[in-house]
């Protein structure tokens, strides 16, 4: 006779107890190909995020070699030309900054275009604003001065386009 008998179905229990609670209190999965657009009042920190870092990677390309920041990228690049954030135009690329182009049903999810842009801010430099500066870092200062000092798309988009043209993003 085993010292455990009569304790193992109690164990299962409060695991299986704890299982549910979390598995509850879990985020489901967004919809394939979901954007977080702004809706009302509410605008969402990943879609400033990815403001600052779409009109980042825009203005790299106009400032550098658009074959050289496409080239340093690195491995979710493809995810940027699938979507079509990154579009290619007689040898050269651009940026489309009209999101209604974009094709989000190349990916799982908007994280995964995030994911794609953070590495874009990541292995490139913001080098029109005085000393160059790592592109992740640039986006980071943006958010940490003014996530939620905003209301709308529109204050957000002109505070995004004032900052990354080396202003201070005060709309």
């Amino acid at each position: 006779m085993t010292p455990y008998k009569g304790r193992a179905p109690a164990f299962m229990a409060v695991t299986l107890a704890t299982i549910l609670v979390l598995s509850a209190c879990s985020t489901p999965e967004p919809e394939t190909g979901a954007e977080e657009e702004p809706t009302g009042d509410y605008v969402s920190f990943f879609w400033v995020e990815r403001e600052v870092m779409v009109r980042t990677l825009d203005r790299m390309f106009a400032e550098g070699d658009p074959g050289q920041v496409v080239e340093n990228i690195g491995d979710k690049r493809d995810r940027l030309f699938d979507t079509a954030i990154v579009r290619e135009n007689g040898g050269g690329y651009y940026v489309e900054l009209d999101k209604d182009e974009w094709n989000t049903e190349a990916v799982h999810n908007s994280g995964q275009i995030d994911g794609a842009l953070a590495d874009a801010m990541y292995h490139n430099e913001v080098t029109w604003c005085g000393e160059p500066v790592n592109g992740e870092d640039f986006v980071d200062a943006y958010m940490d001065e003014h996530w939620e000092t905003l209301d709308t798309p529109e204050e957000y988009e002109a505070s995004v386009i004032d900052y990354v043209d080396c202003g201070d993003g005060q709309p």
